[in-house]
């Protein structure tokens, strides 16, 4: 898998360029044509811009070009992560990870775009775009700062769906709690916007927000709400790319419920249905959550769980060989580190 696909994850004097990328140029396909730049090309570009340091194009795809080279390139990376912040703040390659600078790795490149998007959201603070794309750069090094732009951005359009569901993303993920205890508050403020995106979605786009609003109202501790929600996920499924997602995370909170409740048979029962899923874009690459699995096999449901992961081995198309790594493991008698596929 590239690292593009699993991330995400000095400013030069011109002309504002609000807006300057409206002629139909699409700069996050530039952006990802710099990932494939060689270093002759990268110095091709750079003294293109010397010359014209207006245009966005070259300057897009250096964006990229340093950002896959991270540590050698840190400084000409933050450069044009400035430029573009100083000069064109709508543009949107400000909404992807190349945009990212890291406090771990670049302490004084974040603190210069810091400043950078604090003044920008000065001089416009009901600037919905500034909102997002500020919001996006601190997810991660300031969470608190990122909630607080999104609850700006929110009460500037308060029927825009989307800011509910970045506040929902970034409580979730503080609900989970990697390697410690989930957090019941935060699953309930995640519970809480989710509903509200659900409840400014089109019918269309609700199906994707069931699985968050299922898996946080379990974490929050109110079942008969994660009962409704998982129930409704595997009511009336779409044939679109969200099938095999709704099949496989509505089992696995069934799962997660009836195991609550003292039923491991019933939870066994619904793990291998969630390894009936066809797959998705997202579990084909990522694979299979396996926190209900791990659950089992402390009941001793070992059975359940090897056939969930034969299962899985029907979608699974990067596994790498873990699948089979796992089974063999969970058949000595082992528990495998499944961490970086415990999501629920």
């Amino acid at each position: 898998m590239s690292l593009r696909r699993l991330l995400l994850i000095g400013a030069v004097a011109a002309p504002m360029l609000f807006g300057s990328t409206g002629s139909g140029q699409d700069l996050r396909e530039e952006v990802q044509k710099g990932w494939e730049l060689t270093p002759a090309q990268a110095a091709a570009l750079e003294a293109r811009l010397v010359a014209n340091p207006a245009e966005l194009a070259p300057r897009a795809q250096l964006l990229g070009y340093y950002f896959g080279q991270r540590r050698a390139a840190l400084d000409k990376h933050a450069e044009h992560v400035l430029w573009f912040i100083h000069n064109a703040p709508e543009s949107e390659v400000l909404d992807g990870p190349e945009a990212s600078i890291f406090a771990s790795m670049d302490p004084d490149g974040y603190m210069e775009a810091k400043k950078a998007w604090l003044r920008a959201i000065e001089q416009q603070p009901r600037n919905a775009v500034f909102l997002r794309h500020a919001a996006g750069f601190f997810t991660l090094s300031d969470t608190e700062l990122s909630v607080d732009l999104l609850q700006r951005a929110e009460s500037v359009q308060p029927a825009n769906p989307d800011w509910a569901k970045e506040l929902g993303q970034i409580h979730w993920r503080q609900a989970r709690n990697p390697g410690g205890e989930p957090d019941p508050e935060s699953a309930a403020r995640a519970l809480s916007d989710f509903e509200r995106a659900y409840e400014l979605s089109s019918a269309s786009d609700r199906g994707y927000l069931l699985q968050y609003l299922g898996m946080a109202a379990f974490v929050a501790h109110d079942i008969e709400k994660a009962r409704t929600y998982a129930e409704s996920m595997l009511a009336a499924i779409p044939d679109d790319w969200s099938k095999g997602n709704r099949i496989h995370f509505g089992n696995l909170l069934l799962g997660r419920i009836a195991l609550s409740q003292g039923d491991p048979a019933e939870a066994g029962t619904r793990l291998i249905a969630a390894g009936q899923t066809p797959g998705s874009p997202q579990l084909n690459s990522f694979g299979p959550d396996m926190a209900l699995a791990k659950k089992l096999l402390e009941h001793g449901e070992t059975r359940a769980v090897v056939r969930y992961l034969e299962l899985c081995g029907n979608f699974w198309e990067m596994d790498r060989g873990r699948l089979k790594e796992w089974i063999v493991l969970i058949e000595a008698g082992r528990t495998p580190d499944f961490s970086f596929n415990l999501r629920f």
